[in-house]
């Protein structure tokens, strides 16, 4: 592949992956584990159909089965509480919730051996949390406690992130 193409195919990931919560809320009737089936059902017919083409099973043996496990249930469980996040709680709130595991990343790192957290580590992370806990309370508009079993399981993606990434 050529880095041109490569960086085609890379955009063309970040096109799709910033309308998923849109097409996700645009699905509403279907419910949310039926969504991530077929979700998945597509994605991994495409991607064993690209890799038979390019000849990549070969390399794919190599691989132990506890890492494709790991990455399926991961990927799925993660997914399936994005899509459940979303028919419970506001798009928006939702999504910034469940798209705070970079944030967690940098603090679960702190954790590793050999690893220190700073300071600067964590007054960031203080900060982001507290515009994020602004954003959902509507600006200081009230918060809705009605939203709040998606905005867990919205955090539950968060949660989930770094184990999978």
């Amino acid at each position: 592949m050529t880095p041109k193409t490569a960086t085609s195919v890379g955009f063309l990931a970040v096109i799709l992956w910033s309308f998923l919560a849109l097409f996700t809320v645009g699905t509403a009737p279907m419910p949310p584990l039926l969504l991530n089936a077929v979700c998945f059902a597509i994605g991994g017919t495409l991607g064993l159909i690209w890799t038979a083409r390019t000849g990549g099973f070969g390399p794919l043996r190599q691989v132990p089965l506890g890492v494709f496990a790991f990455g399926t249930i991961g990927l799925f469980g993660y997914h399936a509480l994005y899509f459940s996040a979303l028919r419970l709680a506001p798009a928006a709130e939702t999504g910034l919730i469940a798209y705070l595991w970079p944030l967690l990343i940098v603090l679960f790192s702190g954790l590793l051996p050999g690893e220190v957290l700073k300071r600067a580590h964590v007054i960031g992370a203080l900060i982001a949390f507290a515009g994020a806990a602004l954003i959902i309370q509507g600006g200081g508009g009230g918060f809705d406690a009605a939203a709040l079993p998606g905005y867990g399981l919205a955090f539950g993606c968060a949660l989930s992130g770094p184990a999978i990434r």
